[in-house]
């Protein structure tokens, strides 16, 4: 009797195991230091030199204007598109001067558009 239930317990149990450590590898960019905080500008034209492909998959901080919304998604100077980690930020007004910080996706060389993603806006608390 005892090795009945043992047996039909013992796969709910690896489940919740299995679950546990598969939630434990999600990586929190969040509250990742970035490994370079810079103007959009500058952070585009790096990619457009092919200087910037050592950033990819890397966590950066950038400071620009913010020129459109698609969808979920807050364009920065035309020219970088950033998926917000939370769906429930708050949208920055379009002209609006933001810096966010995010993990490098990738770089799209015919439209010459940088994608962030796990974004999240830093409050500059300088007055």
């Amino acid at each position: 009797m005892n090795w009945k239930i043992f047996r039909s317990v013992l796969p709910l149990v690896a489940l919740i195991a299995f679950a546990y450590y598969t939630q434990s590898l999600k990586v929190d960019y969040s509250s990742e230091k970035p490994v370079l905080s810079t103007e959009a500008y500058d952070l585009v034209w790096q990619f457009q030199m092919n200087e910037g492909n050592e950033l990819l998959n890397k966590v950066v901080q950038v400071k620009g204007q913010v020129t459109g919304y698609d969808s979920l998604l807050i364009i920065l100077n035309h020219k970088i598109v950033c998926q917000p980690h939370n769906t429930k930020i708050e949208k920055p007004k379009i002209g609006e001067t933001v810096t966010m910080k995010g993990r490098c996706v990738s770089y799209d060389d015919l439209l010459e558009e940088l994608r962030l993603d796990h974004v999240v806006q830093i409050i500059d608390k300088t007055i």
